[in-house]
């Protein structure tokens, strides 16, 4: 790595490059990783785990080549043999990127490797270009709407009672128009109402665009280790310090979002156990809170080692898609999930980071994401049901969960709350 003179902050780098080619920002607090003009891109809506598998064989061993992009959620119908209709969209869009620049609290660095071209040190970063008004924007339409939600919650519950699925993730889709200079201010706003703690913006190409605030880790590999950190559970943000406390007691002593948990911790130790070595996957913690600016959740950590002959492919194949946006069992709550959404759920819901051809990996669930292209803006939000799901207080949910997304487009900044 080599060190860059520059004393600009993160936000302005990222502004004044967000227009490059194949522009990323993994945009965490206290590390930031900011990508552009890639070597090439990979895309597929088929094989996309055997395209993965043959990239890192042929390009092994360049240390500080990285792929980066994001995989999509249809791609776990890819691994279970299951039936999709493909999309606008590719299910996997990574971009090979021999430098890219690193942000911690000691400056900026340049990471890279010269195997295919020499690393150019900037010497300034570009001026941020003048972002234009965000004009006054529809409300977003929810599909389904809410009638159509609390019926499919309520049919879900059904299912579960008859003994046909354990949990199943359904979300909701919010969409309006957006024209495609107010994509970037908007990421902005999203960020400033819910810092994430991996936040992400993609530039696609010049017409879509990725914008992710997701709280929650998918997965890291670090020395053949892998940890996930499964997410269940939410309550929104008091706006006292009495009522913020008494929102965070009702979901730790909550027997439904325990259990909720404790099913996707299970999907998520299964789904490790099938390519790590027999024995090595533990539960590291169990429903701790955490708490973001606009919601609480609860949170748990499981670990396993890679078994020596499992390569990143077959990590992803074994996980995708993560186990707290799908259900239990995994494959039958999807193509329940599936029959009862109608719609496609794509970047939305599968995951987001990189892939270092060293082995390493770090991806985040696509959650708290929206997806810009052709001039409209849509976001998922998605609620766990179980047999003691209430519909009313599961469309409450999936209304706290989109509460950000809502006060970005209407101009409105962080509410006022206990935080």
């Amino acid at each position: 790595m080599r060190a860059l003179e520059s004393a600009a902050s993160p936000v302005e780098v990222a502004a004044a490059l967000e227009s490059r080619p194949g522009f990323v920002w993994l945009d965490s607090p206290g590390s930031h990783k900011i990508f552009h003009t890639p070597l090439l891109t990979l895309t597929s809506q088929a094989n996309a785990f055997d395209l993965i598998e043959a990239a890192c064989k042929a390009w092994e061993g360049i240390p500080g080549a990285i792929l980066c992009g994001y995989l999509g959620y249809e791609l776990g119908s890819e691994a279970e043999g299951l039936r999709s209709v493909p999309g606008p969209l590719p299910d996997l869009h990574l971009a090979l990127y021999d430098q890219y620049m690193v942000w911690d609290s000691e400056g900026w660095l340049l990471a890279g490797t010269d195997a295919w071209r020499d690393i150019s040190v900037p010497d300034s970063f570009p001026e941020a270009a003048t972002g234009a008004p965000f004009p006054p924007v529809p409300e977003p339409t929810a599909t389904p709407t809410d009638e159509a939600f609390l019926r499919a919650v309520e049919r879900t519950i059904r299912r579960i009672h008859e003994g046909e699925i354990y949990q199943v993730n359904l979300c909701r889709k919010l969409e309006t128009t957006l024209p495609p200079e107010c994509v970037w201010p908007l990421y902005l706003r999203l960020r400033d109402i819910s810092p994430a703690d991996h936040g992400a913006f993609l530039r696609i190409d010049k017409d879509t665009a990725i914008l992710s605030t997701s709280p929650e880790l998918f997965l890291r590999v670090e020395d053949g280790e892998v940890r996930s950190y499964p997410i269940k559970g939410t309550r929104p943000r008091g706006a006292t310090e009495e009522g913020d406390e008494a929102l965070r007691l009702d979901l730790t002593n909550s027997e439904k979002d325990r259990a909720e948990l404790a099913m996707i911790v299970d999907v998520t130790r299964n789904d490790l156990g099938r390519v790590c070595q027999p024995g090595s996957v533990r539960v590291g913690s169990h429903a701790e809170l955490i708490t973001l600016p606009t919601l609480h959740h609860t949170v748990s950590k499981v670990v396993g080692q890679l078994r020596t002959d499992a390569t990143l492919a077959d990590l992803l194949r074994a996980t995708c898609p993560p186990a707290s946006i799908s259900g239990a069992p995994k494959i039958h709550a999807m193509e329940v999930a599936a029959e009862e959404e109608g719609f496609r759920r794509g970047p939305c819901m599968g995951s987001i980071g990189w892939l270092s051809l060293d082995g390493r990996m770090e991806l985040s669930v696509a959650i708290r994401t929206a997806v810009a292209a052709e001039g409209k803006v849509h976001y998922l939000a998605g609620c766990g049901i179980t047999a003691e799901s209430d519909p009313q207080a599961e469309l409450a949910e999936s209304e706290a969960k989109a509460a950000a997304f809502r006060r970005a487009l209407s101009g409105s900044g962080p509410e006022t709350s206990a935080r």
